[in-house]
């Protein structure tokens, strides 16, 4: 069942993908063959996974039209935390659940960053990544228990999400925050926080207190303790905060969107790459405002990319305070008072509608006839041989179809198409 995948020619830069980089000029093999000893296995196997992505050799599901027998079959994607299509089904699922759980409240997006110094020691280090989210999530929920309208400590929800590098794919470690605008007190009531707090008066607070845990978890490490030390005596200010406007209604899930756009996604989105040439890539970025292109040879350009992949089992995404999974009876409290956010808001993740509004096309039309189309069979690799579920017993079980007088109510032409490379743009996201 070997599927050939067609590669996109270069000429039109709307053509060119990460994706195709990998593949064309046997870029990925000549890359794992200069780096392969460096690279964390999580970065091939996530690679592997995304170059099998909607191939049918992975497993596919077959889709049957009842009116005139014709089928369709639509491959599995691959989830890996490195494909753009994957990455926007992920996104999509994660900004709505969120989104269904906000409390009915005003939100604030702050952003905490650290010096460029500190990068390398995050790089390739799940453990200090993960101090990094837990102490701004602390010490954002110190600076609001400071800073309400009732002077006492309280609890806020919070969503963290970790941004691990920048536009121009250089490793800039920073942590994008959602915060409910007050939080509940230790007496069940909501508390506001006051309208106005300067946040430049907790940078050296945030400074503080992740240059002494990044002490504390490396206490051997003389070249990092020089860094540290030249921290607090140049960045007398403290490491900068951003905080943007208040965040009210619908514009918390674009939001939610914004800052998970890399949690499965590859470190530069298609639209920015625009040339390749056979050695080089070149691609758009910004800073400060200003756009930018920037050509790098070509294997360069995929470390610089691969590098950013986080660690299997690390959670890019936190969730701290009244959104924290074990504070449910907290978070209950919340709710009542505040009363619960919209709902319809934005609807549940659909596959058929996001295939639909992608391609202009209903994934599940009968391409001969028109009618819709149902799930008659999967078919799947359990390792060692091919093995398929489903069929007209599926289907009447299923309550799709039924027995007439002994025969299922079913076309007796059933039209079997091999996988075709056409049903990619279709897999199941």
């Amino acid at each position: 069942m070997a599927v050939q995948m067609r590669l996109f020619p270069n000429s039109d830069p709307r053509d060119i993908t990460f994706e195709y980089i990998l593949r064309v000029d046997n870029n990925w093999e000549q890359f794992k063959s200069l780096y392969g000893n460096q690279l964390r296995p999580v970065i091939i196997d996530e690679v592997e996974k995304m170059l099998k992505c909607c191939n049918p050799e992975n497993g596919f599901a077959t889709f049957i039209c009842l009116s005139c027998g014709e089928t369709k079959i639509i491959p599995f994607s691959c989830k890996s935390r490195i494909c753009t299509r994957c990455g926007k089904k992920h996104t999509d699922i994660w900004s709505q659940e969120l989104n269904d759980i906000l409390l009915n409240v005003p939100h604030r997006h702050i952003v905490f960053t650290v010096s460029d110094r500190l990068w390398p020691y995050f790089q390739d280090d799940s453990k200090l990544q993960g101090l990094l989210l837990d102490t701004a999530a602390n010490v954002l929920q110190e600076i609001f228990s400071q800073h309400n309208r009732k002077k006492v400590r309280i609890t806020p929800g919070l969503i963290l999400v970790l941004h691990p590098f920048g536009d121009d794919l250089k490793p800039n470690f920073h942590v994008h925050i959602l915060i409910t605008i007050g939080g509940l007190s230790k007496k069940g009531e909501w508390v506001y926080i006051n309208d106005f707090i300067d946040y430049s008066i907790y940078r050296k607070m945030w400074q503080y207190e992740i240059l002494t845990n990044l002490r504390k978890n490396l206490p051997n490490n003389p070249n990092l303790n020089r860094i540290i030390d030249w921290c607090f005596d140049n960045r007398k200010n403290g490491f900068v905060i951003f905080a943007k406007p208040t965040i009210k209604g619908g514009k918390r899930h674009s939001t939610l969107k914004y800052i998970a756009r890399y949690v499965r996604h590859p470190a530069i989105s298609n639209r920015r790459i625009i040339g390749y040439d056979g050695q080089s890539v070149t691609f758009i970025y910004e800073e400060n405002n200003k756009k930018y292109t920037k050509t790098l040879p070509k294997l360069e350009f995929i470390k610089a990319v691969v590098q950013h992949i986080p660690d299997k089992q690390f959670k890019m995404i936190r969730r701290v305070g009244l959104y924290a999974r074990r504070s449910n009876l907290k978070y209950e409290i919340a709710k009542q008072i505040l009363d619960p956010a919209p709902k319809n808001e934005v609807g549940k993740f659909n596959w058929r509608k996001n295939i639909t509004n992608y391609t202009q096309k209903d994934p599940l039309s009968c391409d001969k006839c028109g009618e819709e189309m149902h799930l008659y069979k999967i078919t799947y690799f359990d390792g060692s041989q091919y093995k398929t579920v489903g069929g007209f017993d599926w289907l009447i079980k299923r309550g799709v179809i039924s027995y007439v007088e002994g025969l299922p109510n079913f076309p007796t032409k059933v039209k079997e198409q091999a996988p075709q490379n056409q049903w990619c743009q279709l897999c199941l996201w």
